[in-house]
């Protein structure tokens, strides 16, 4: 799984590189993610299309791949084991 993440947030990065997962910042790689870890990032509607970064999923170039999309997690007010289980689940929280 490829995590890119927003710097500033070399804590997490850190930390999930040592649980095993590639994390890259998200302005320095150009190829799809699988996840994007943000904190009070603006309004994404609002974004001018020029600015905003590409996010697309790595799931475009593996076809046996079970997940569709780029899952985006806030991390404010998150640990790093919420932030992990949030991955491994791809959700925020159990639905029951």
């Amino acid at each position: 799984m490829v995590v890119a993440i927003e710097r500033g947030l070399e804590g997490f990065k850190d930390k999930l590189e040592q649980r095993g997962y590639q994390v890259v910042y998200e302005d320095e790689y150009p190829y799809p993610v699988d996840a994007y870890i943000y904190i009070n990032h603006p309004n994404w509607i609002e974004i001018n299309e020029d600015t905003r970064p590409e996010l697309t999923s790595s799931i475009e170039k593996r076809s046996n791949h079970k997940h569709h999309g780029v899952l985006i997690i806030n991390a404010q007010n998150k640990s790093i084991d919420e932030i992990e289980q949030i991955l491994n689940n791809r959700v925020y929280s159990p639905l029951f």
